[in-house]
């Protein structure tokens, strides 16, 4: 199997990937911030890439030299921890173009649900929260999409820390729901191991688990 590259490697469900991926034995290569911690990806058996990328430079540099045949995934979301600046577009972006431009062919995106198509399934307790972000996301669905990759696009909802279920379903209707970030791990991993979801865009919760927003209240 292609080796995979990913990008997010350091959050929670990268991490979770991570261990996926290493149970597999397959060869794989995080990407890094530089001054970013890859103790854990290193015992995973990662070989590290360093690299932010809201520097397309870098971005460039860290995938050049790989075989085209790899798998990109993308995770990267949130704010930049210096800057503080959101990254879900302007990294992605980065990421998309240039694995486009390089030549690679596979590219699997983590979204989330709210993003594209899926918006009016983004409760209206949650847009002033989420509003924005699914927006920027939306951005760099956009920007994916019409690319010349083969990609997959996953949105899942809520997660949590829990164990995984192994209840986990990818699903094409758009639906908000709950999952486990080690669930969310174990889909991704199908979709990186399945040609059949190339082109597909994917909702993806745990079955037997409810959505609870209990959190909101509690702001």
């Amino acid at each position: 199997m292609s080796s995979i590259v990913l990008f997010g490697a350091t959050g929670k469900t990268g991490l979770a990937l991570s261990k996926v991926i290493s149970d597999k034995n397959l060869e794989f290569f995080a990407a890094v911030r530089p001054g970013g911690n890859s103790s854990l990806l290193e015992s995973f058996g990662a070989k590290i890439l360093i690299v932010d990328a809201l520097d397309q430079d870098q971005v460039h540099t860290a995938l050049k030299y790989l075989n085209k045949d790899s798998i990109i995934v993308s995770l990267v979301g949130g704010r930049h921890p210096k800057m503080g600046t959101r990254i879900d577009y302007p990294a992605n972006k980065n990421i998309i173009e240039t694995s486009a431009k390089l030549g690679f062919s596979r590219f699997i995106f983590i979204t989330s649900i709210g993003s594209g198509e899926s918006k009016p399934q983004l409760p209206k307790v949650l847009k002033p929260i989420l509003g924005s972000i699914a927006d920027e996301k939306t951005k760099a669905e956009n920007t994916l999409r019409a690319s010349e990759l083969d990609y997959t696009i996953i949105r899942p909802g809520q997660l949590t820390n829990e164990k995984a279920s192994g209840d986990g379903v990818l699903t094409e209707e758009c639906i908000l729901g709950s999952m486990s970030r080690e669930d969310l791990a174990l889909m991704i991993m199908r979709c990186i191991e399945d040609g059949e979801t190339i082109g597909k865009i994917y909702s993806v919760l745990d079955s037997n688990k409810k959505l609870d927003l209990s959190w909101v209240n509690k702001r």
